[in-house]
């Protein structure tokens, strides 16, 4: 673990601004921003977590404080690499996007490195996919829970278990852009799972706080944006015209992907139910 003295050496090469950006995110004064001091943050986005959808899709990478710095460097250095102007939002390689120009074989080296970067600077990637079809079954006349709340449940719920496989002892933080139209919903859920002692009997659940930025701003926010978008793109279809690159985040054995189980969403249902 990183310590102050270690990071400010680390920005002794660099222009401060990744140092600067981990400290007002982690150390503001202002604690709907501040995250945590020490330990491990899980950077989320959404994909398709919309009223039209049939899976929603909420995503992002867990990183330490020096996983954050040396990720945000090669960020930085990716885009300047490949003349992507900052910041890169998936939805701009759309065809009314701003990066609708890039080529498939632009995309396929932009790509390759930015798998390389967020594999070689996470502790890992995590997704949790939820059903329109498997929500309503089970969470169906439970209006303090939403399916954008459900899958951000679930995801808490696999990072405990994935801290105590890993006996890490600290809490667990989390950052969301703070665009998302779905922050109150994540908010709830969040105070939902503190107040109950069910998810921590069952699970252990190492809920810390959560926080809320800019993807404009914060290079690991976009980075979640990547591994959502990712996800969902490889459930509907397949990783192909330049983006293929993007199937080595889900390898090598650092990526954490939730199944639906039924008895595990009985469980939460009847948590939430009070049962």
């Amino acid at each position: 673990m990183t310590n102050h003295a270690e990071l400010e050496s680390l920005c002794e090469n660099t222009d401060g601004r990744c140092a600067s950006t981990w400290w007002v995110l982690h150390r503001s004064d202002d604690p709907k921003r501040r995250t945590t001091v020490v330990g491990m943050t899980c950077y989320l986005d959404e994909s398709g977590t919309d009223n039209d959808s049939t899976v929603a899709v909420v995503g992002g990478l867990v990183m330490d404080m020096k996983q954050y710095f040396w990720l945000d460097v090669a960020w930085r250095k990716v885009l300047a690499k490949h003349n992507i102007p900052w910041p890169l939002h998936m939805k701009e390689f759309g065809q009314h996007g701003k990066f609708k120009h890039v080529t498939s074989e632009e995309r396929r080296a932009l790509f390759y490195d930015i798998a390389s970067a967020l594999n070689d600077n996470k502790t890992y990637s995590i997704a949790s996919t939820l059903s329109s079809a498997e929500y309503h079954r089970h969470f169906d006349g439970i209006t303090k829970l939403s399916m954008y709340g459900a899958s951000f449940m679930r995801l808490a719920m696999m990072n405990g278990i994935q801290s105590k496989l890993m006996n890490y002892p600290y809490p667990m933080a989390y950052l969301l852009d703070c665009g998302n139209r779905f922050r109150s919903q994540a908010e709830d859920a969040h105070t939902f799972m503190k107040s109950k002692d069910g998810f921590k009997k069952v699970l252990g659940l190492n809920l810390g706080t959560i926080g809320f930025d800019s993807d404009d701003e914060i290079s690991a926010l976009q980075a979640a944006d990547v591994v959502s978008w990712s996800v969902r793109r490889k459930l509907a279809s397949e990783l192909k015209s330049g983006f293929e690159p993007l199937a080595e985040l889900f390898e090598g054995g650092y990526h954490l992907e939730i199944e639906y189980k039924e008895e595990t969403m009985k469980m939460i249902a009847d948590v939430v139910r009070g049962n």
